[in-house]
């Protein structure tokens, strides 16, 4: 049971609506790293771990949410675990197919079919890799403008990997942002928490 929880929040806050294709260019993060003025934070337990969440809300800025948590597996596994979408499809309620349309070891495009309710759509995203360090990832949505997201991993400890990420997203202004941070913060623990299971079933027994 491989997934990159990453994806798997974009897809749900991506599936308000259709994107357009990827346009190639490095995906630009730096400034999404650093504390948001104003930011929320609270922990949460999902499983066995504990998931340091913040998160901030702006009309003018968009919506930011970013999580931070320990994969107890060594770097590089960990980091074969979070950057494979090769189960995407079959984790990820509501999507009927997955296609890679560009694969290098530093970047991925990647075609998603999502059907929400009665709505089919499809969603690009574009990743950026560092291995085993940072993972970047874009959709681009002429709703949604740019859905941003970066993951950093680090060695904390032999056998466990501390994964921070960060995502910014800008929704339509019909779409209550109170919803909008709900959902996603539902999406990223939700898909942390299989993250998590998936790094256990794969831990030396």
């Amino acid at each position: 049971m491989k997934q990159c929880f990453m994806v798997w929040a974009a897809v749900v806050s991506g599936a308000l609506s259709a994107a357009s294709p990827v346009v190639a260019g490095t995906i630009d993060t730096a400034w999404l790293e650093r504390a948001w003025p104003g930011q929320r934070e609270h922990t949460y337990e999902v499983g066995k771990a504990e998931v340091h969440w913040r998160q901030k809300v702006s009309a003018q800025e968009g919506i930011f949410a970013g999580a931070r948590f320990i994969a107890p597996l060594e770097l590089e596994r960990t980091w074969r675990l979070s950057s494979d979408y090769s189960d995407l499809g079959a984790m990820t309620p509501g999507v009927t197919a997955v296609r890679v349309l560009e694969h290098t070891p530093t970047r991925q495009v990647i075609e998603v079919d999502v059907k929400v309710l009665w709505k089919s759509v499809r969603l690009y995203f574009e990743m950026e890799q560092e291995p085993p360090e940072a993972l970047r990832f874009r959709m681009n949505t002429p709703a949604l403008g740019d859905y941003l997201g970066v993951a950093r991993l680090r060695p904390v400890s032999p056998g466990q990997t501390e994964i921070k990420l960060s995502t910014w997203l800008s929704p339509p202004a019909r779409v209550p942002r109170g919803l909008v941070i709900w959902i996603e913060r539902g999406a990223i623990l939700g898909g942390i928490r299989n993250f998590l299971k998936t790094c256990e079933h794969a831990s030396p027994t």
